[in-house]
């Protein structure tokens, strides 16, 4: 079996050079090809890639096509049996390529895996993740959760309660290390990863497919591990504004999307009302904000 190995480039290349080493260095034990997409950066020349790696295939787009339409780019000169959609500010530790594969081939009942990523201080990054849900909010605003034990809650909702020492599986994960059989691909629109979102919320709309078309779990594992610069391929390093303009938004066309437009509003509405209750400075500026989007939202849809 071959992975194909994608990677999106723009304007990151000394990062981008460092995961691409890393892959040649720590993968020893399945076959794999490394396509590098280049989303039109204008940082230097790409093709200075193919100079520092010659055994790379590297496709140079016009135009900056996102996150989604540069491994869908990528995908489509893809040889390999499984994809594994690499974050271009990723290095690897071990031979996570090969680890993953191998877990993949021994569980076919596994549709999406990812690996243990980690800042480079060690630390696990929550790369696991529950679907957004108004029980999970309704929760939290009426305290029920005070009465479930922490590892129950760390099973319900994951993120960064979860021990990232154990395998389990989940509802999505980050699309940073994403692996999964090509034939999945099957079961989406024109047989492609969506791309209604340029670039942030995507990884969960292709798990949320995936579990909803398919009998296929998402599983989380720790035996691949990943060092994830974390933002490195993006130019805004600011956690607040990139989740506020970005993955906010995103949020609310997933959900209006899937569970529709009343449930969409009474998801923000609580999430609002439980900022509030949290009676600290910072979280009052939060629920201000949410009433904020909830309102504009209104007015525009």
């Amino acid at each position: 079996m071959m992975v194909s190995i994608i990677i999106v480039n723009y304007n990151t290349y000394h990062l981008t050079k460092k995961c691409i080493e890393s892959v040649y260095a720590k993968t020893k034990n399945c076959l794999f090809e490394v396509i590098l997409v280049d989303n039109a950066s204008t940082e230097c020349d790409p093709y200075i890639f193919k100079k520092d790696f010659p055994e790379i295939a590297l496709i140079v787009n016009t135009t900056n096509k996102g996150f989604a339409g540069g491994n869908n780019t990528g995908i489509e000169q893809a040889k390999g049996e499984y994809m594994l959609l690499l974050n271009s500010d990723t290095e690897l530790v071990n031979d996570a390529v090969s680890i993953a594969l191998a877990a993949m081939l021994q569980n076919s009942d596994i549709g999406v895996l990812t690996g243990k990523l980690i800042y480079p201080d060690g630390r696990p990054q929550g790369v696991a993740g529950s679907f957004p849900s108004l029980k999970n909010e309704l929760m939290e605003l009426f305290r029920f959760s005070k009465f479930e034990s922490l590892k129950k809650k760390a099973i319900r909702l994951k993120g960064d309660l979860w021990d990232y020492n154990t395998p389990t599986k989940t509802d999505w994960v980050w699309g940073t290390f994403f692996m999964f059989n090509k034939k999945l691909l099957e079961v989406f629109p024109d047989q492609k990863l969506h791309e209604d979102f340029f670039m942030y919320f995507e990884d969960v709309l292709w798990c949320y497919h995936v579990k909803k078309h398919t009998n296929l779990s998402v599983c989380y594992l720790p035996e691949p591990v990943i060092i994830h610069h974390l933002s490195g391929s993006s130019k805004n390093n600011d956690p607040v504004a990139v989740y506020r303009t970005k993955v906010l938004p995103h949020k609310f066309e997933f959900l209006k999307k899937n569970k529709g437009a009343f449930y969409t509003y009474v998801y923000f509405l609580t999430k609002a009302l439980h900022e509030i209750t949290l009676r600290k400075k910072d979280k009052w500026k939060d629920a201000q904000f949410l009433f904020q989007f909830i309102k504009k939202q209104l007015l525009h849809n």
